[in-house]
This record gives C-alpha cells, sequence and structure tokens, in this order.
C-alpha cells in the first residue's frame, strides 16, 4: 500500500493514500472563535466550506508549524449516521510516499481510548512509524460542531 509520511516533532506517522481526496497547498483558513484549538479553522475547498483539523495541536497541544512541507490532506470520514463528509487534515512534513505492504503493521501494544486514531505500527530503516485512521479524528462532540443538523445532516 502507498503511505503518505508526515512528522509530527520527531515522531512519523502515515496515512493511506486511499483514505486521501486530495492534497493542497497551505491556503488561509478562516479561525472559528471558541472552537476547540485544534480546529484550524476553515477553509474554501471547490466552493464549499471545509473545517481543517490541525494534526499537530491535537496530537501535542501545539500548533503546526507553517512551512513549504505542511500541507493540507482532503479526506472523507464516515459520519456515525452513516453518512461522509470531508475534513481537511494540516500536516507538517508531508513531503514523502512511502510502499509498504499492509502485514508490515502490528498491533502497536497499547490502546488509547483518547487516541483511537492511532493504529498499527511498522518499522522501517528510519525506525517505527505509526499509521492513522482519519475515520477516528473526529469525536461525536467535533461531529456535531462541525456538521450540525441544522445544516442538512440528518
Amino acid at each position: 500500500m502507498l503511505l503518505l509520511q508526515f512528522i509530527v516533532d520527531k515522531t512519523r506517522y502515515v496515512l493511506a493514500t486511499g483514505t486521501i481526496m486530495e492534497v493542497v497547498p497551505l491556503v488561509p483558513l478562516q479561525k472559528q472563535p471558541n472552537a476547540p484549538a485544534y480546529i484550524a479553522g476553515l477553509m474554501n475547498y471547490r466552493g464549499s466550506s471545509l473545517p481543517v483539523v490541525d494534526l499537530c495541536q491535537l496530537f501535542t497541544g501545539r500548533d503546526a508549524v507553517l512551512r513549504l512541507s505542511s500541507r493540507i490532506v482532503v479526506v472523507k470520514v464516515a459520519l456515525p449516521d452513516q453518512e461522509t463528509r470531508n475534513i481537511g487534515l494540516l500536516l507538517e512534513k508531508a513531503t514523502e510516499i512511502l510502499k509498504m505492504d499492509e502485514g508490515e503493521f502490528a498491533d502497536p501494544g497499547i490502546e488509547n481510548p483518547q487516541a483511537l486514531y492511532l493504529g498499527k505500527v511498522a518499522m522501517d530503516g528510519q525506525g517505527m512509524l505509526q499509521l492513522i485512521s482519519p475515520e477516528n479524528i473526529l469525536s461525536v462532540m467535533d461531529i456535531n460542531l462541525l456538521f450540525p443538523v441544522s445544516s442538512g445532516r440528518r
């Protein structure tokens, strides 16, 4: 499988490219007052508003550093009612595509109910990397905040 690698601090993470709809360069985001800190803001994505989650903020509590290697990755996530929606993920150092077999990934040996988006781990010549599941990034509270029923979600 093909994987997009990104780095938060010194930890390597990967997203399966099959979950990625599009990788876009950094664009201005409209901050949302009183939203959780990891909601980086809203971006104009093909004429619609798209919420963007800062994975650095979600993982470490610090904002992503906006540099040439930072990207917004658009992914489709399934909501609890089976509807799917797009979100953007703000990633640092998202510049490498890796090819690995799914069988190279193993259970990490720890289950963190506060971070269900953290998946299996694999080792390569550079060390450990961890698979991220976009499906589990948003909590039920986040879904209700970002995709309220009044906006057409039933």
